[in-house]
């Protein structure tokens, strides 16, 4: 495994990094994983990637979380921990023990309805795993010296929405959402790297019409939404993601966007000439 490096960390540890270093770091992991993965439009083995390259050991569990909290998609363990599951058999909660190096996937996140879904957070976790081990690892020492105010400090729990939502954009996400923004970061070039995304997106968005492959739609346009969906299903299909994260992947990328945003940016490609 290529290890991650980063010059600058906040104080809470979490790294201070651009997007374009997470995508490459991303990238050069699948690369170095499953070299044809760079070479071929497909879908990775998140299970696979996880165990056999990252290392880490792979649960599935019902995880606990309280009726006015939201569902929790899945957990990355850095130290050993207790965890809070649902039995289903014996239809109460219990207590179990998580040696560090482990990811849970919560089983709502594996049915055939998510299958998309579940890839992605697979790999979210080992965006985590991979990036934040010193955020969140703890020594033996530590731990001991320590052990009632670092309970659960060991681990962490991401909440579906922090998954399947739109990536934020900002200067001033706390350092847990940053930590969220780079495992999806992580996770989207792992499972779509650009070395085949990019040229089978953009031969897709000219077969619709789109001469320069830039998919500029409007919601007021019937077509433009089915070109839109068409596109995001083919790309859904090839790489085993989500929809919505082959559409979110498309914007960050530059070729799906707004038609506003499309033509202010060829105003400005005009007045630079």
């Amino acid at each position: 495994m290529i290890p991650f490096h980063c010059r600058l960390r906040d104080k809470t540890r979490t790294p201070i990094i651009r997007n374009e270093d997470i995508w490459a770091y991303a990238e050069a992991l699948a690369g170095d994983y499953k070299p044809s993965l760079l070479k071929e439009p497909g879908q990775i083995s998140a299970e696979h990637f996880l165990e056999s390259y990252l290392g880490a050991t792979l649960d599935y569990q019902d995880i606990y979380y309280a009726k006015d909290e939201r569902p929790v998609a899945g957990a990355t363990v850095f130290n050993d921990e207790m965890i809070r599951v649902f039995d289903r058999e014996g239809q109460c909660t219990r207590t179990i023990s998580v040696p560090a190096g482990t990811i849970i996937i919560d089983n709502s996140t594996v049915s055939s309805k998510y299958k998309g879904f579940a890839l992605f957070t697979a790999l979210h976790e080992g965006g985590h795993f991979a990036m934040h081990p010193e955020v969140y690892r703890r020594s033996q020492r530590q731990v001991s010296l320590f052990a009632a105010r670092q309970t659960g400090s060991g681990l962490v729990c991401c909440r579906r929405e922090a998954i399947f939502g739109e990536r934020p954009y900002s200067r001033n996400l706390t350092p847990e959402q940053n930590r969220e923004h780079q495992a999806n970061a992580f996770a989207a070039f792992v499972a779509m790297p650009r070395q085949t995304f990019v040229p089978l997106a953009t031969e897709l968005i000219k077969n619709e019409y789109f001469s320069d492959g830039i998919l500029a739609y409007d919601d007021r346009d019937w077509e433009c939404q089915h070109s839109r969906d068409r596109v995001c299903a083919a790309l859904s299909e090839v790489y085993g993601t989500s929809p919505t994260a082959v559409e979110i992947h498309l914007r960050e990328l530059g070729l799906m966007m707004d038609i506003h945003q499309y033509w202010e940016m060829e105003a400005k490609r005009a007045a630079s000439y």
